[in-house]
Parts: structure tokens; sequence; C-alpha cells
């Protein structure tokens, strides 16, 4: 090899160095496993407490689990940003609909700093006013962010369904 090129070599070498973290800082940055069955635990009891408002017609209640500019993207309609526009989607279908047996199933939290990406399964039978009852299942990803009172709230929640789709 020329000069010039092992010259290269060893300056790419030496940034590559230098952009590492040690890796005892490494470790300081990943959150600990108490940590993590932290966020999960409340984060399935706020869970719980959406279902319950859900199945109780309570948007409102439903709502105090979101921060104010969260954005909820629902199956078959457009995003919802902010509370007011979650709340008109949500009194809209829950006015169209009554929705029972729900169940949310939390199988991932992933954690970084203060938010927390939880992957899971939902079942629930939707019955369309007027309508017979449908039994759906599906999934979601929820980004929740920790508040500055150390509670978790909802910034980005989707789901969709394992249904086929019908034409």
């Amino acid at each position: 090899m020329r000069r010039s090129s092992w010259i290269a070599v060893a300056a790419l070498s030496a940034l590559a160095m230098a952009c590492e973290k040690p890796e005892s800082e490494e470790m300081d940055d990943a959150p600990t496993a108490a940590e993590i069955a932290a966020a999960r635990s409340a984060i399935e009891a706020a869970n719980a407490a959406s279902l319950a408002a859900v199945t109780a017609g309570d948007v409102t209640k439903f709502l105090t689990n979101y921060a104010d500019d969260a954005v909820f993207l629902f199956p078959n309609a457009p995003a919802m940003r902010g509370h007011a526009e979650i709340e008109a989607g949500l009194k809209a279908m829950m006015e169209g609909a009554t929705f029972t047996d729900m169940k949310f199933t939390t199988e991932d939290v992933m954690l970084g700093g203060d938010i927390a990406v939880e992957t899971g399964s939902n079942e629930m039978t939707i019955t369309p006013k007027g309508g017979k009852a449908m039994v759906d299942k599906g999934k979601y990803i929820t980004v929740w962010k920790r508040q500055a009172d150390g509670s978790w709230k909802v910034v980005r929640d989707i789901s969709n369904s394992n249904l086929p789709m019908t034409m």
C-alpha cells in the first residue's frame, strides 16, 4: 500500500475510535430491567383504564392517557391530531358501534430515556348500530412519553386489523 493510503486508513480508524462511546458509557445509557418493568406496569395500568373507559363509552376518561398533542391513527379513518380531534373521532365511533370483550395484550416495551414504545395485540367485539357483531383481532404500536410528573402519556397510537381487507 502506498504511504497516502496508510495515512488515510489511520485517520479513518482514529476518527471511528473517537466517535465510539466507551463500553462502560454505553451500558450507563441502557435502561435497567427494573426501569423497563416499571414503564411496562404503568402502560398496562393505563391500558386497563382505557379499556374500562371505552367499554363505558367515556371518551373523556379515555383521553386522560393521551398527551395534548397526541396523534391517533385508527384504521379506516384520517389521522386524529390532539385531544379535540381524537375526542370527536372516538365519539363518532362510539355512536356508530358498541365495543365489548376488549383485550389489549402488551407483548413488548422498548425504553429509551423518556420514550417507551409498546407493541401489542388486541381483540374486541364490534357491534355496529343495527348490525351484526363481529370479532376483530389486530395489533398496535403505541409510543408513550414520560411526563414531568413521572406519568406516561400516549403521543402516537396506531392499530390495524388482522382480518382480511374486504372490498
